[in-house]
């Protein structure tokens, strides 16, 4: 498997786009507005709260669409389970009480430990398809829309 495809709008982002290779004929991607966000209802309380704030930065730097809205919404979900699990071991701690079908009872690693797990490992996987890990965001690059000026003239020696 090769390299997976950028986006053209993630190179110009990161200063890499060249003339010579914009693919032609790219569907048209209308970006949304802030009020026609939805939260999903599938979300707990800890997704719902990153999917309105995450769609609100995305929103605020024009790079979100209707077609991010169900990958956002995999994020938040990843993102709330992983709250969740760790609330659930702060309260319960890292070990529970199991009871095996003689009835002993034995002490075990919390199931909310593999939640947390697998929740952080999607969550890191998906964050980076929106380019948010450092090593991503280190590759974008910010214009200014102010001039810089050189105020430095042989006056000032």
């Amino acid at each position: 498997m090769g390299r997976p495809t950028i986006p053209d709008e993630i190179k110009a982002k990161k200063g890499t786009l060249k003339p010579n290779r914009i693919k032609k004929n790219q569907p048209i991607v209308e970006k949304i507005t802030f009020d026609e966000i939805k939260v999903p209802s599938y979300l707990n309380i800890y997704g719902k709260k990153f999917y309105l704030k995450f769609s609100e930065l995305m929103i605020n730097k024009g790079v979100l669409s209707n077609f991010d809205l169900e990958s956002l919404g995999l994020l938040s979900s990843e993102y709330g389970k992983y709250i969740e699990a760790q609330l659930k071991l702060k309260k319960e701690g890292y070990t529970t009480i199991g009871t095996n079908k003689n009835g002993s009872q034995y002490e075990m690693v919390s199931p909310y430990i593999n939640i947390a797990s697998t929740a952080f490992k999607n969550y890191n996987s998906l964050i980076s398809k929106f380019g948010l890990t450092p090593s991503d965001r280190s590759k974008l690059t910010v214009q200014y829309n102010e001039e810089i000026t050189d105020e430095k003239t042989l006056d000032n020696f």
